[in-house]
């Protein structure tokens, strides 16, 4: 019998650390409201971003060229590119509280989007809140971390796709079961809006990411 184990039922398991988290879906353009004593405009106007719009800008958050057909290549430069920044903001924050440059720091994203470290060392809690302040540092790290994981879940789906034999999966005892699972899967994914968002969920789901500082 074929297993199949993996369940994409629930493909927004990680929506508060989704890409459009990352952003805001509007934005002021200009005064519309009057305070009735003062006369001075108190509202805002609002514009909500485009579909198409929006996934050039969840491209851009992380690193990825806004518009074409993205390559495992587009996601290993930007995923270079964050680590160096990371690299370079973790180490201005550990001397700052004067943690030693060699301590192993090990980061990760919790399910609310906040980075956690999960090693603990003294002024590991301050550490993790400091990074958590850091706008220019939380962006990065959640686009190292979306590239990371896509690249991993990636490079899973090739170790399965060599170890897996097509011929003996299709003669294989495969239940019904295994079918309805394998029909809801596909389903989920086909209708699921936003491509990348979608790949990102099923991705952090497969193979989630831990950055570790200092690994030796």
């Amino acid at each position: 019998m074929t297993a199949i184990s993996s369940d994409y039922s629930s493909l927004s398991a990680y929506a508060k650390t989704g890409l459009s988290s990352l952003l805001s879906t509007t934005s002021p353009i200009s005064k519309d409201d009057e305070d009735s004593n003062t006369g001075v405009s108190t509202g805002t106007d609002t514009v909500t971003l485009s579909a198409e719009a929006l996934a050039a800008a969840n491209r851009e958050s992380l690193g990825l060229p806004a518009t074409g057909t993205l390559t495992l290549s587009d996601f290993e430069t930007a995923s270079s590119d964050q680590e160096d920044i990371v690299n370079t903001l973790l180490a201005s924050a550990m001397e700052e509280l004067g943690i030693d440059a060699d301590q192993q720091v090990s980061l990760s994203l919790n399910s609310d989007n906040e980075i956690e470290v999960e090693n603990s060392f003294t002024g590991s809690d301050e550490l993790e809140d400091m990074l958590n302040a850091n706008s220019e540092f939380t962006q990065a790290f959640t686009a190292l971390t979306a590239n990371n994981e896509i690249l991993d879940f990636t490079e899973a789906l090739q170790e399965k796709v060599t170890s897996t034999s097509l011929a003996d999966y299709i003669n294989s005892d495969t239940t019904e079961a295994d079918l309805l699972s394998l029909a809801a899967q596909y389903s989920s994914i086909n209708a699921a809006s936003g491509s990348l968002e979608t790949l990102w969920n099923i991705s952090h789901e497969e193979t989630p990411y831990t950055y570790v500082y200092n690994q030796g």
